[in-house]
């Protein structure tokens, strides 16, 4: 039972770890709720208007933190002689301090840059792109990069006119979501108006919220907002505003994480049950071995219900304790986590390089560029641990019924005729 416990927090320490910096990561990186014009081009031409209104808006004001125009477009990225799908976002700069300092809300975190050039990025063909995609495409500070967008009409004797420029490399973002740091590229809105032809005009408006539990809440107070009678014709006499959350759009690859997180919890609670299962055959033993001490005590007078309140209370003073033991144990062990695996691969080399000193590869047991993380994320709910703690000891308690049961309704006759 202590056993079961201590690997169930260890366990699901790891995955709440896990999680949370997985979803760290993915509201970094990008708007928490996207307004966009479902009409024609997508363009939305007013959007300082639609910006102040959402503002003015009271029940609003205590939810959002930041509400600005951005582009985001597909584009494509020439590398050697081939061009690479990307995606390309662009967002206002309006002070440099906060983008070196990392405070702007929109853009993710700088991991490297060119601190002389990035003072330019609102008047120079300058982009920012991610780590992975540095390492993919070999790209290095100051490399002069190729990016092709959509621009112009559609005529059908020359299909989509192509919009290509080249921009230079100023700065590099992390924001430990692989697939953010490997596609997108950001530049500021300016220069990003002027590439795409959409001069004064943006296809988002992005919004960053206080509290991601209030997302959905939030949506609805911002449609509310969009659909006021007679407020859209202020704003373009044909338009169709769309809101959706970041939670909708990783729905599916958030949905992935809690089925995991759910059938591993299944899986390490099987081993509680297990030892449940062993601890009825650990106080059947016991009533095994007692049956002469119950029948004496039954003849002296002791009820039923007493001898079935001592083995039972006995099944649940061990599961009591075994919680309480396995649950300080694993709080241990998922503290100390990064220590005892950095600590094993130590081991692991320090013997396999004796062994094999021409042949031997360091062991890393958790490689870092795998799963993308600096360190073993770790998040140790005690809430949850008590609630484990709790179902281990009912447990313990129902593993004790039974046999106390039969116990309780032994004989005192036979039993003392027999033992």
């Amino acid at each position: 039972m202590m056993s079961g416990v201590s690997l169930l927090v260890v366990v699901l320490s790891i995955f709440n770890g896990f999680q949370k910096q997985v979803k760290e990561s993915l509201w970094q990186g990008g708007p928490h709720i996207t307004i966009e014009n479902a009409y024609g081009s997508g363009a939305i031409y007013d959007y300082p208007k639609v910006i102040e209104h959402l503002q003015s808006d009271p029940a609003l004001k205590n939810s959002i933190v930041s509400i600005e125009g951005n582009i985001t477009s597909h584009g494509l990225i020439q590398s050697n002689n081939n061009f690479n799908p990307i995606m390309i976002r662009a967002v206002p700069v309006d002070s440099l301090e906060k983008l070196i300092e990392n405070g702007l809300p929109n853009f993710p975190r700088l991991y490297q840059y060119n601190r002389e050039e990035i003072q330019n990025i609102n008047t120079k063909k300058l982009v920012v792109i991610g780590k992975e995609m540095s390492a993919i495409y070999g790209y290095g500070m100051g490399r002069e990069i190729t990016m092709a967008v959509p621009g112009g009409r559609f005529t059908v004797e020359r299909g989509v006119q192509v919009n290509v420029q080249t921009f230079r490399l100023a700065g590099l973002f992390k924001t430990g979501y692989y697939n953010y740091d490997s596609k997108f590229v950001f530049l500021s809105l300016p220069v990003a108006q002027d590439f795409f032809k959409m001069k004064d005009a943006v296809n988002q408006i992005a919004i960053k919220v206080n509290s991601l539990d209030d997302l959905r809440a939030t949506k609805g107070k911002i449609l509310s907002r969009l659909t006021e009678e007679n407020w859209n014709q202020k704003i373009q006499d044909q338009s169709s505003f769309s809101v959706r959350t970041i939670a909708e759009e990783q729905e599916n690859f958030l949905a992935a994480l809690r089925l995991e997180k759910t059938i591993i919890s299944i899986i390490v609670f099987l081993f509680i049950v297990l030892a449940a299962l062993g601890m009825v055959a650990t106080v059947h033993s016991l009533v095994r071995a007692k049956r002469k001490s119950i029948g004496t005590l039954k003849a002296l007078g002791l009820s039923s219900n007493d001898i079935l309140l001592i083995f039972t209370l006995n099944a649940m003073i061990i599961g009591i304790l075994s919680s309480l033991v396995g649950g300080m144990w694993g709080i241990f062990v998922a503290s100390k986590l990064e220590v005892i695996i950095n600590a094993l691969s130590e081991i692991i080399n320090a013997v396999g390089s004796t062994l094999n000193p021409n042949t031997w590869t360091n062991v890393e047991l958790v490689p870092k560029d795998i799963y993308y993380f600096d360190h073993i994320p770790v998040d140790i709910d005690i809430s949850f641990i008590f609630m484990v703690t709790t179902a281990a000891t009912i447990l313990s308690g129902l593993a004790g019924y039974f046999p106390a049961r039969w116990a309780a309704n032994l004989n005192p006759v036979d039993t003392i005729r027999n033992d």
